[in-house]
């Protein structure tokens, strides 16, 4: 026998043990689902206990594609060329509604006098007041009328004593009386130790008077850098507004130091010596690149109707005259922020740069430049009449 089949032998064992005394038997278990795992109840208490919102990303639509318009072929059957194909086709100006952001038709105006939390108080009730500012004036000047001894005086008797075309102009003259005087007896009303060192005779700036001129104020975040303080030129700056039915916003534009000086020093101060010269600011051309948009904001004018608030001064040192230029109003700069929906409109009408030239005005222009000049200063400027010149080289070449 060989050594493999040696130790192969069949080992049989039998169970002798005996039956259990008390057999399995099958039972009806009732679960209750609350004490489940995965129950409602365990899950919610386990989120309470622990934070697990780091853990679990979740987009804008919970994990599930909302947007069917995704789905090529959902509308279209298979056509995807009908949906991404719209670049080509140009948007009816009366559909242009459709792209404003349907959530800036929600916005609620709030009474300004009842938002008194996070304000403070001067500020609401300049705001306040401001709007009832006619109506204060009337009454106060009624009060001082009864403390001077004229309690039945009121707005019809001002209208009485309104003084005629000839006071008006003896009242004006004799304000340039006090030219003449010594500068010695010219005190400060206030400070009693400043004297006049020099004088300007004060006289409107016909030139301009029929453009209009505003404040603009810088507000809030919208303030510039230090840096660009220094480095950019804001004495000559321009401001471009653009209003459309979406959205208004205003643009600011510089330019180059050495075209601010030109313009700040020399063109600006001396415009109709430089343009009377051939050929001498008409080549010019000044620059001014686009530094960045504001949202604007018209302060109406706390003044009585009819009166100046404010006047800018520009001084001529050669013939002692300080030419007065009246603003109509003040308007506030923020910081803007734009609406997604929006951009493409915005980008569309946004200019990045300026080119400006100078020269002399036209004849039509200048006519009505002219007619402009007269509601301020009635002096009959002489109209130049271009059809008649036409005519006249008309005739001319036909008599040759």
């Amino acid at each position: 026998m060989s050594r493999k089949q040696e130790y192969i032998a069949k080992l049989k064992y039998r169970n002798t043990l005996p039956a259990p005394l008390l057999p399995p038997k099958l039972m009806k278990y009732t679960e209750i689902p609350q004490e489940q795992v995965d129950s409602p109840e365990i899950i919610s208490s386990l989120y309470t206990k622990t934070t697990v919102s780091s853990l679990v990303n979740v987009d804008n639509d919970l994990g599930l594609p909302l947007d069917l318009m995704k789905f090529p072929g959902l509308l279209d059957k298979m056509d995807t060329r009908l949906l991404f194909g719209y670049e080509g086709i140009k948007l009816d100006p009366k559909d242009r509604v459709l792209l404003r952001d349907p959530r800036m038709d929600r916005l609620t105006k709030t009474d300004i006098s009842k938002v008194n939390f996070l304000r403070r108080t001067e500020y609401v009730s300049s705001v306040i007041t401001s709007g009832n500012n006619t109506n204060t004036s009337t009454n106060s000047n009624g009060i001082n009328n009864r403390k001077r001894g004229y309690p039945g005086r009121s707005n019809e008797d001002d209208l009485e004593n309104i003084l005629n075309s000839s006071q008006i102009t003896e009242r004006v003259e004799n304000t340039f009386n006090s030219i003449s005087k010594d500068l010695k007896t010219l005190k400060h009303p206030v400070k009693k130790n400043l004297h006049a060192v020099k004088t300007w005779s004060l006289l409107p700036d016909t030139a301009s008077m029929d453009q209009s001129y505003f404040t603009l104020r810088l507000t809030g975040s919208a303030l510039l850098d230090p840096k660009e303080k220094i480095t950019l030129n804001l004495s000559t700056a321009l401001f471009r507004p653009v209003e459309l039915e979406e959205d208004e916003w205003i643009s600011m534009y510089t330019t180059d130091k050495e075209g601010s000086n030109i313009l700040e020093n020399e063109v600006e101060k001396k415009i109709d010596e430089t343009l009377n010269k051939e050929n001498s600011e008409e080549d010019r051309i000044y620059k001014f690149k686009r530094l960045r948009d504001f949202d604007m904001r018209q302060v109406p004018n706390t003044t009585n109707s009819g009166s100046f608030g404010e006047l800018a001064l520009i001084f001529n040192d050669e013939d002692n005259i300080a030419y007065y230029k009246p603003l109509r109003s003040r308007i506030e700069l923020k910081r803007r922020r734009v609406n997604d929906v929006l951009r493409p409109i915005v980008r569309e009408n946004n200019i990045d740069q300026i080119n400006i030239s100078l020269r002399n005005p036209t004849t039509q222009e200048a006519n009505s430049r002219d007619n402009l000049r007269t509601r301020f200063d009635p002096i009959n400027f002489p109209s130049v009449d271009e059809e008649f010149d036409n005519n006249d080289d008309n005739n001319n070449i036909n008599d040759e």
